[in-house]
């Protein structure tokens, strides 16, 4: 799969995650793209775990690039189904609005890239996951 092919269907999942199985404490999303991933695309199929990782409401994120799939646990205790989904909504709204400079970006920048934007977004992270409406990415996330 080209990289154009490939920004195209996780645009498409970005807009509309699939939930595949859900109960309290673990939510597993099927991303169909995560199995063309080849070795140039492998930082966007990590975003998800790298973002969530040292998340106190998180206990784990496991990505499966042979199945497609996500499969987050989550301390209920602390955070709620409801609550999770709408914080993966914002994220996603977040980088769609970035999504052209997303886009362009070479390849070899990238990781760095989405290690920046992963830094920013947590920056905009309040309790329980929520994201901070007025959250803006700054210009050095693309520099």
């Amino acid at each position: 799969m080209n990289t154009e092919s490939l920004l195209a269907q996780l645009r498409s999942w970005l807009l509309c995650p699939r939930i595949v199985h859900q109960l309290p404490g673990r939510l597993r999303l099927r991303v169909p793209a995560l199995k063309q991933i080849g070795p140039a695309q492998r930082e966007w199929a990590f975003v998800w775990r790298d973002l969530l990782r040292g998340m106190s409401e998180i206990e784990s994120v496991e990505v499966d690039l042979t199945t497609g799939s996500v499969l987050i646990r989550y301390h209920p205790d602390q955070l709620t189904e409801t609550e999770l989904l709408a914080f993966l909504r914002a994220v996603n709204r977040l980088a769609l609005k970035h999504w052209d400079r997303l886009a362009a970006t070479p390849p070899a920048e990238l990781p760095e890239v989405l290690q920046r934007l992963i830094r920013a977004i947590r920056a905009g992270v309040r309790r329980r996951l929520a994201l901070d409406d007025k959250l803006e990415i700054s210009s050095d996330v693309w520099a």
